[in-house]
């Protein structure tokens, strides 16, 4: 049987805790995992650094005081391979003087607390210290777009904008080739926009710096509207589009704006891969507690190989658009996104006889449940 692909929540951040009492050691951890973290937990330095270095570990909060070394000499062996703002350290001591958090800083830590902690403190500097290390991962997302899908666009718009000047002279009217030339630019130009917003949404997203302006919203009218949106589309490329909508479907609790924005990736998603003649329909009904909207096509469908990267960021898929279509790669993480702000779930699946099934079920406005 053909496995689907679930979009689940992004999990959330590995703390390690490195203590050698086991008492404040699972204290500490019991109170972590009470505020939504995954904590692992390490009694000795060696089994941090094994920890620390084989696993995804976001951040480490590292005690001085280890039975088998100390704990700068495990500070010190992370940051061989791990800088300050990959793997943040935050160091637990029982000492105090002004030496030893001197000497901790400059061995790497980025931050310093003594024990006792106020718990309300030590989170607030976890927080700061993640927060750091998101923007970093967001800045690095970005340079590795801008080295790559940004540069080729740009180095070709500006042989093309050189050539035009070369060949166009003043007063002549244009001909058809630079009028060619000029659709290029600004088709180009557009793309590269596109790269833009989508990365800046996507970090807003994943910062949690979007806000949802959440209505009673009925599905099926931004269904409609998204079809009308994208029937020429459709039409240029020879595809049928259509929907069925449940009558008298509840409403939603919903941010309209941006369930257009996750149906324009769906069905344009669609429409790109679909070839002339294919068909895409998108069906709205109540799943249980929620509003379930399905995206169908029958295009080439899903390679199992693809399912498993479907929602993840700059993802290569096997799947080319039939129309020479350009994609960013950002599309879908940021469908996933914004269905996980809103409480909902994504996913996709391949049909039983040909193409694709993208789907995303929205909670229903909870006085009607």
């Amino acid at each position: 049987m053909d496995k689907a692909a679930i979009s689940e929540p992004l999990q959330p951040e590995r703390l390690l805790v490195v203590e050698d009492s086991d008492a404040v050691r699972e204290v500490l951890a019991i109170k972590l995992r009470r505020e939504g973290y995954n904590v692992a937990e390490a009694a000795n330095g060696r089994n941090a650094l094994e920890q620390a270095l084989s696993g995804n570990t976001d951040l480490v909060l590292l005690d001085m005081q280890l039975p088998d070394m100390g704990g700068l000499q495990v500070l010190r062996q992370l940051r061989r391979s791990r800088s300050m703002l990959d793997m943040p350290v935050i160091v637990i001591s029982g000492l105090d003087r002004p030496d030893d958090v001197v000497t901790a800083l400059q061995s790497g830590a980025n931050d310093y607390v003594t024990k006792p902690f106020d718990l309300t403190v030590a989170l607030a500097r976890i927080r700061t210290q993640l927060s750091a290390r998101q923007l970093k991962q967001a800045n690095d997302r970005f340079l590795r777009v801008a080295s790559h899908d940004l540069k080729k666009p740009l180095l070709l718009m500006l042989d093309v904008a050189r050539q035009f000047r070369e060949d166009q002279k003043p007063g002549a009217p244009l001909s058809a080739e630079a009028c060619s030339s000029l659709d290029y630019l600004i088709e180009s130009g557009q793309y590269m926009q596109r790269i833009v917003d989508d990365l800046l949404g996507l970090s807003a997203l994943q910062q949690g710096r979007m806000r949802l302006a959440t209505l009673p919203t009925d599905l099926g009218a931004i269904v409609r509207q998204a079809i009308a949106r994208n029937s020429v589309y459709a039409q240029r490329k020879g595809i049928t589009l259509d929907m069925r909508c449940e009558k008298n479907l509840p409403n939603v609790m919903a941010d309209d704006f941006r369930i257009m924005q996750v149906l324009e990736n769906l069905i344009g998603n669609a429409l790109k891969f679909g070839p002339p003649g294919s068909h895409t329909h998108i069906a709205v009904r109540v799943d249980a507690d929620c509003v379930l909207c399905e995206v169908a096509d029958t295009g080439p469908g899903i390679p199992q190989q693809d399912m498993d990267k479907l929602f993840a960021e700059f993802s290569s898929l096997s799947n080319r658009p039939t129309g020479n279509e350009k994609s960013t790669g950002l599309g879908l993480s940021i469908c996933r996104e914004l269905i996980h702000l809103h409480g909902g779930k994504i996913g996709a699946r391949n049909n039983s006889g040909q193409g694709a099934t993208f789907w995303f079920r929205l909670p229903l406005e909870k006085h009607q449940h």
